[in-house]
């Protein structure tokens, strides 16, 4: 018995990895179908997000209005407002604050440890100059090209448009007619296996709860920790490197690392020590995230090991880029619940064939 259930295990391993290979020979052939579905699938994904990160707003505003409907639109016009807001404000930051360095960056600070003798000693293999020289020409070149890039962005501003309008649209469907999708999943799911459906729904309706409002805070938090280490440190362009982090804290493990790397670059442009600064600043906020928020806000519930939410970040990051890593944990976890309610199903389906059978030997 054990010997086929570790078969079996083995045949469906196999299954998989042949999938995901299939896939990926398959995938310049069906390029036209895999940018189709991710042109409709990241705005849904995106909408999901947004609703866990709002629906506590609106079912706060539905017990004071005793309206749903009218909660779910005020929710949806303040989400389009902090939208907005965000945008407009986080766009002008960052482009002044990125133009600023690239055209300011102190090279000197690189330059000035040619004298030392470490950099004599490492001359002599490595042309340091040379690479300084190419770093500051890079530079300058980006700085030259920001006017550019934003006329790039701006020439695709109709996908952007078309991608938000189907976010917002989602989101405020969502809002609005989340009881009626409920009743419609009630309707499809009935049936022999309707408990189970519904068991599966409920854990994975609140694994993305805690997981996605839990996400967003603890990146909000991060992302002012990061704002504050920075300030004491004397970092410039602070509130740009924060809001940087802030984002890619939403990548677990990766993100953090990612997200910091522009602040030692900018750290690197200034001296030694202030990349020694960066890096102590980065190591005390991951340790007080790991230790004392995550925990605090999201709880033990989604404990995953960190060698899993690694390899699912990457296998999803190589499939569907960003987005594939933002979406790795939370799918892992539904794919993880429903593998389990599939799971006890069978289970509970061969208890319930065994029973007859010993009921009717203890009659005869």
């Amino acid at each position: 018995m054990t010997k086929n259930k570790s078969f079996t295990t083995l045949v469906n391993i196999a299954l998989v990895l042949l999938i995901i290979l299939l896939f990926s020979m398959t995938r310049q052939f069906l390029s036209p179908i895999y940018n189709i579905f991710l042109f409709l699938i990241t705005p849904l994904i995106l909408a999901i997000y947004i609703f866990y990160a709002f629906r506590p707003i609106r079912d706060k505003l539905a017990q004071w209005t005793k309206k749903p409907g009218l909660s779910a639109v005020i929710t949806f016009l303040l989400f389009i407002a902090f939208a907005i807001g965000l945008f407009y404000v986080t766009f002008s930051m960052i482009y002044d604050q990125a133009q600023s360095f690239l055209q300011n960056v102190n090279m000197n600070a690189l330059v000035k440890y040619s004298d030392t003798d470490i950099y004599k000693e490492l001359s002599q293999y490595i042309p340091i100059g040379e690479y300084i020289d190419k770093f500051e020409a890079w530079l300058q070149g980006m700085a030259g090209n920001i006017p550019n890039m934003l006329s790039r962005l701006f020439s695709n501003i109709g996908s952007i448009g078309s991608l938000f309008l189907l976010i917002i649209l989602g989101l405020f469907y969502l809002l609005k007619d989340e009881e009626q999708a409920v009743k419609t999943i009630h309707y499809l799911a009935r049936g022999k296996y309707y408990d189970r459906i519904m068991e599966v729904l409920s854990q994975i309706h609140n694994t993305l709860e805690i997981y996605i409002s839990g996400q967003i805070l603890v990146a909000c938090v991060l992302g002012v920790l990061m704002f504050i280490g920075y300030a004491i440190i004397g970092l410039p362009y602070k509130l740009s490197l924060a809001a940087i982090a802030l984002v890619f804290n939403f990548i677990p493990f990766i993100g953090p690392f990612l997200g910091a790397a522009p602040a030692v670059l900018v750290g690197l442009t200034i001296s030694p020590a202030m990349i020694v600064k960066v890096i102590v600043v980065s190591v005390i906020v991951q340790q007080l995230e790991g230790n004392i928020i995550t925990p605090n806000i999201m709880g033990s519930k989604l404990n995953i090991h960190p060698f899993v939410v690694i390899v699912a970040v990457m296998v999803c990051a190589n499939l569907f880029g960003v987005l594939g890593a933002l979406i790795a944990s939370p799918l892992y976890m539904c794919i993880k619940i429903i593998v389990k309610g599939i799971r006890n199903e069978k289970f509970d389906s061969q208890n319930q064939c065994v029973i007859p059978l010993d009921n009717d030997k203890s009659e005869s």
